[in-house]
C-alpha cells in the first residue's frame, strides 16, 4: 500500500455506540426530509462525537 493510502486509510471501528446510532438515524431522517442544513449539522456533530467519545484523531 502506498504511503498516501496508509495515511488516508479509515480506522476499523467496533460496533456503533448508541450516540453514533442516534446521530446517524437523525441525519438519515434529515436527508429523507430534504433538510440539508440539519444533515450538515449532524455530520459535524458526528465528527465531534467521534473525536470526543471515541478519541479518533
Amino acid at each position: 500500500m502506498s504511503e498516501e493510502a496508509v495515511a488516508t486509510a479509515s480506522v476499523k471501528a467496533g460496533p456503533r455506540c448508541e450516540g453514533c446510532r442516534d446521530i446517524k438515524r437523525k441525519r438519515g431522517r434529515a436527508l429523507e426530509g430534504g433538510d440539508m442544513q440539519e444533515a450538515a449539522a449532524l455530520t459535524t456533530a458526528m465528527g465531534v462525537h467521534l473525536r470526543v467519545t471515541h478519541e479518533y484523531p
